[in-house]
């Protein structure tokens, strides 16, 4: 089966106006006070304190309220706390009356009554968003006797990357939010009540024997720092934030990060981010230190005597051209070889796949990417005509249901992940194909627990249920697919029985599975290298395809086939054309056509036989057909398989990187 694209179109909305403070302003349908007047007044024009950007409205300090009327009645007006008050048309919205002011500070002094009060002129300034609320309002004293600081409670050091000292709670739960709502972890809880309510950590007061997965959300939206990260900065002057995205999986995390003379401070999450809103993992957040770490190559270096030595850029540059140039000359462009990394930007390895084709006129390119999307963009394409993800992680505001095989995201992707585990502990259906209990499967509403390597076998039981049972999208399929017919009798003359024996998943099971999936108006489908990193790994990722064709879940929000990646730029290494069968575009290079566009593109005689992959390279060098190996950013001694083998080989070529390994 193959699929057309389709595209919805936004309906109109009728435009509905409130004022802000006498003046008109148009309103998003559904939207808080609070959000609407941020829109268009800042964020600090409404001083919040329990509120965050990433959490769900709370209305606990009641700091954020406003007084509302109704145009033609402005002078009966009422008090509500903005952060959960929905605005609707004619509101009008007072956020500075006298009687309002009076009231925010009343509530900063109370507050401050449970809060060591040095945090009026604490060491921490801005990062104490209570001290910023408390001169917003402005406090400069406290006119009640002390509350219910908890004096008596030790700083727990127990975390190896946060600190926490609750003598400065305020217990405005903002960390047991974000535990629950971002992270959906669930260490921290409240215990106690009323006046002696106070912040613990799962049974205990101490981080160590918690569930904590070191995400760090509850340091993030602590707003006191009463949790709070150990390398976390504290107004250091001249200190800058940098924008940029994290290095490690495929979800692509934004992340601000505080510099200072050149070295890292901390590390957050910035709100505004779509990826991640203001989430990270442990390793997003807290590891860094590989930036200046002692290993780490900062100068060119060519090997004399057995030994690297530092040398300045143009020695090198020399040397390269010089000794590759030699071998080409000596031995043809195929003793040459290039691989290309995944956790390199898309304009380096475009480079990187021109170099080894137009230089050197060999396909002798390739990196991890083929390895683990060539299968998911290879099905795709024959399906969909695109080897990418079809739909963006935000659509899982809209989905129905999820259907999550071969992958874990929670280890892998656990920003991607955590918003999974989100939907499914909010009662959207989960299902999980998987041979391991993954964290995940715990909140499976259908865990399929298949053998190993049998994911076609599964995948196949699904479709002939969904045919069987009649839930065939007709209308998606008759006007999108081609050549269901043939796929429809193909899978109904499956033997149910031999895919049961194979798969060891009970028929039952599936077929419970396959009509969940079916059923949901809206259902997105994420799978990782449990598919792809198998033989059948493109027929197991066309059967996905399938799957969401018959059931009409493609081409629309909330829905659709999405390959959750390794590394950080996987799918763009591979739209780069490090493949060696496949040029940029992912055009087959064997194809004369295709062939000569890219020499006329290129201007330059290149090779139309596919090139080495990774292991046939190893067996090209020990066999001593090739001579040169340049590599970009990858480790294959640690991640390809055979480590002997691999370090063999570099003895016996050149290779421009790993040599100094061996």
């Amino acid at each position: 089966m193959v699929s057309e694209a389709l595209t919805t179109q936004p309906a109109a909305v009728a435009t509905k106006t409130a004022l802000i403070n006498g003046q008109s302003y148009v309103i998003i349908p559904g939207e808080t006070i609070l959000s609407f007047v941020r829109r268009y007044k800042g964020k600090d024009y409404v001083p919040t304190l329990c509120d965050a950007p990433n959490l769900e409205p709370f209305g606990s300090c009641r700091v954020c309220s406003v007084e509302v009327g109704r145009v033609g009645n402005g002078t009966n007006l009422r008090t509500v706390a903005s952060c959960h008050t929905p605005v609707d048309e004619g509101m009008m919205v007072f956020t500075e009356t006298e009687s309002i002011q009076k009231l925010r500070k009343n509530i900063i002094e109370l507050v401050l009554t449970d809060h060591p009060l040095e945090c009026l002129t604490c060491e921490v300034n801005g990062n104490c968003e209570l001290q910023d609320v408390a001169a917003r309002v402005g406090i400069r004293s406290v006119r009640y006797p002390h509350g219910k600081v908890h004096t008596d409670r030790e700083k727990d050091l127990s975390h190896p990357y946060m600190t926490s000292d609750l003598s400065k709670c305020i217990m405005c739960y903002r960390c047991v939010r974000a535990c629950d709502e971002v992270q959906g972890q669930l260490v921290l809880s409240v215990a106690g009540r009323g006046f002696d309510s106070k912040i613990i950590k799962g049974l205990d007061q101490d981080f160590s024997p918690s569930d904590c997965v070191s995400c760090g959300a509850c340091s993030q939206a602590c707003p006191t720092s009463a949790i709070h990260d150990i390398y976390q900065s504290k107004a250091v002057v001249g200190q800058d934030k940098v924008r940029t995205i994290c290095t490690y999986c495929g979800v692509g995390c934004n992340l601000d990060v505080s510099v200072k003379n050149g070295q890292i401070l901390s590390i957050q999450a910035p709100f505004d981010a779509e990826v991640n809103a203001g989430h990270t993992c442990l390793k997003g957040r807290y590891a860094f230190k590989f930036y200046n770490h002692p290993e780490r190559i900062q100068y060119p270096m060519i090997r004399k005597n057995g030994e690297l030595e530092r040398v300045t850029w143009d020695e090198v540059y020399d040397y390269l051209a010089t000794r590759l140039t030699e071998i080409k000359n000596t031995y043809g462009g195929d003793a040459v070889a290039g691989i290309s990394s995944s956790r390199c930007t898309n304009e380096e390895n475009y480079l990187m796949q021109k170099m080894i084709r137009a230089c050197f006129g060999t396909n002798n390119i390739d990196g991890c990417a083929r390895v683990c999307h060539s299968p998911t963009a290879l099905g795709m394409q024959r399906t969909f005509g695109t080897g990418a993800a079809t739909n963006s992680i935000v659509d899982l505001k809209l989905t129905e249901c999820i259907l999550v095989i071969g992958a874990n995201p929670m280890a892998g992707h656990p920003v991607t992940g955590s918003k999974l585990k989100q939907k499914a502990m909010k009662g959207t259906p989960l299902i999980v194909i998987d041979p391991r209990r993954t964290t995940l499967a715990k909140y499976a509403t259908h865990h399929l627990q298949l053998r190993p390597g049998t994911n076609v076998a599964v995948l196949n039981m699904m479709l002939y249920y969904i045919i069987k049972e009649g839930l065939v999208d007709e209308g998606f399929v008759a006007t999108r697919t081609e050549g269901f017919d043939d796929f429809c009798e193909s899978i109904l003359s499956l033997n149910i029985d031999e895919l049961e024996a194979v798969s060891g998943v009970p028929r039952e099971q599936v077929r419970a599975a396959a009509i969940t999936y079916a059923s949901a108006k809206l259902a997105m489908e994420f799978h990782g290298l449990g598919v792809t990193e198998h033989y059948q790994g493109t027929y197991a990722v066309m059967l996905i395809a399938d799957l969401a064709m018959i059931t009409g879940n493609i081409g629309k929000p909330g829905c659709g086939v999405n390959p959750l990646r390794g590394q950080n730029n996987v799918q763009g290494m591979a739209d780069m054309g490090t493949q060696p069968y496949q040029g940029a575009g992912y055009l087959d290079v064997t194809d004369p056509q295709v062939h000569a566009r890219y020499e006329q593109f290129y201007g330059a005689k290149m090779s139309d036989k596919v090139g080495l992959t990774i292991p046939e390279m190893y067996d090209a060098a020990l066999e001593g057909k090739l001579k040169a190996v340049w590599v970009m950013g990858e480790d294959m001694a640690q991640s390809d398989p055979n480590t002997h083998h691999v370090k063999k080989r570099s003895v016996h070529s050149t290779c421009l990187w790993c040599r100094r390994f061996s």
